[in-house]
């Protein structure tokens, strides 16, 4: 692997804020600098279903959309389906792993990994480069997926499992969990129903992910795409925004609350106007 790896110890430059949750923060081991956005964990069990593969791909694919940065432990299955919705949506990409940077497991995936380097994503781990995958190492890596992500959306998970532990260890630091629901008799769905039962947020599609994590985490970030944003007309119903700009609701929501930090639009009621007219 040619790309520089870089160790950031922490409270030094780079060093991930969420990882100084952590009880006893580590040094970790990148490929490349952080992406200073919001991140979105996205995790489920290696034995999933069709069902679930498609839907982590379009969670990937609506979070790089939104600008979220996406999490995952790039394992087969459901982490690996949302990183390849990602870098397809052009998103930044982050791989936690339970090796070594340079060590990529599972084999399947090295298309996988190729790609989300050459995109400009990023490879981290606690582990020094060469460490090989041992099975006892992907519990701990799981700590600092929860703790690098602002929330953690769990697609499927069994009765046990990485993405549970990932969970709960979201919830203990006071992290949202979202977790979509599933048949009450498929297995890859059982922990998340219980999950949600528990009560972590039930997320039923793409919109809804979005606007649960816009109320949850703030408007997302919306990478730039050097396109400027048509202002609603003075005195619009909000509720009109998506047929105005052509999105979906999540999406009208989320660019009427960037428009609002940069202060070219305000509310009133459920009416918004541009910033320099009256009302």
């Amino acid at each position: 692997m040619s790309h520089e790896i870089t160790t950031l110890t922490p409270g030094g430059p780079g060093y991930p804020e969420g990882l100084l949750d952590l009880e006893d923060p580590p040094p970790v081991f990148t490929t490349g600098p952080l992406t200073p956005a919001p991140a979105v964990a996205v995790v489920g069990t290696r034995r999933c279903t069709r069902y679930g593969l498609d839907i982590a791909a379009a969670f990937g694919r609506a979070l790089a959309r939104s600008g979220w940065t996406v999490v995952s432990g790039l394992a087969r299955g459901i982490d690996a389906s949302a990183h390849r919705g990602t870098l397809d949506e052009g998103g930044f990409a982050l791989g936690v792993l339970g090796a070594g940077v340079d060590v990529w497991y599972p084999a399947e995936n090295r298309p996988l990994y190729r790609h989300l380097l050459s995109s400009g994503g990023v490879l981290m781990s606690e582990y020094p480069p060469g460490t090989r995958p041992d099975r006892w190492r992907f519990p701990a890596r799981n700590r600092l997926i929860a703790a690098i992500a602002s929330a953690t959306v769990v697609v499927e998970a069994g009765e046990t499992g990485g993405a549970l532990i990932t969970a709960r260890l979201s919830a203990e630091m006071g992290r949202p969990v979202l977790v979509v629901p599933g048949d009450v008799d498929r297995p890859a769905s059982v922990g998340c129903n219980r999950l949600i039962r528990d009560g972590a947020f039930p997320v039923l599609g793409t919109d809804d992910l979005i606007e649960e994590l816009s109320l949850l985490l703030g408007p997302p970030p919306q990478r730039s795409r050097g396109v400027d944003v048509e202002l609603p007309v003075a005195g619009m119903e909000i509720e009109d925004l998506p047929d105005h700009w052509g999105c979906t609701v999540a999406e009208a929501l989320a660019r009427l609350g960037r428009l609002e930090l940069r202060g070219e639009v305000r509310r009133a009621g459920d009416r918004v106007f541009p910033s320099d007219s009256g009302d």
